[in-house]
């Protein structure tokens, strides 16, 4: 009986530890509320509209892939693919000079929620 309470206990704190290292997760609507925080770019409003409706989708893009049953690896590959590609479409929607500013500013605005979501990293 001594045994099956030790490694009850054991097997309890483990498991308190392992939760304790999750990563948490962080809300769709988080993370297209941060990407659409552009008021400091002082965009036109056909601009602005025009990445708020580009961002909708490419959030629904990063979630399929954070939610899909791929490895880590997998995950990451398929992120830094998509980045690549949205850096091309921001850019020419943006141009060149705003689209700097707008990478510039959500390194900074995606700072906390890469703390809370690692893979998210591999989107700025």
């Amino acid at each position: 009986m001594k045994n099956f309470t030790i490694i009850l206990v054991l097997l309890f704190s483990l498991s308190i530890v392992n939760n304790g290292y999750a990563q948490e997760s962080v809300p769709k609507e988080v993370l297209l509320n941060s990407l659409n925080s552009v008021n400091k770019l002082k965009l036109s409003n056909y601009k602005t509209s025009e990445l708020i409706e580009y961002n909708k989708a490419y959030v629904d893009k990063i979630y399929t892939i954070i939610d899909s049953d791929k490895s880590e690896k997998d995950k990451k590959s398929a992120l830094k693919i998509l980045k690549t590609d949205t850096d091309k479409d921001l850019n020419d929607l943006l141009g060149k000079k705003h689209f700097k500013k707008y990478e510039k500013l959500m390194e900074d605005e995606l700072k906390p929620l890469i703390k809370k979501s690692k893979l998210l990293k591999y989107i700025t």
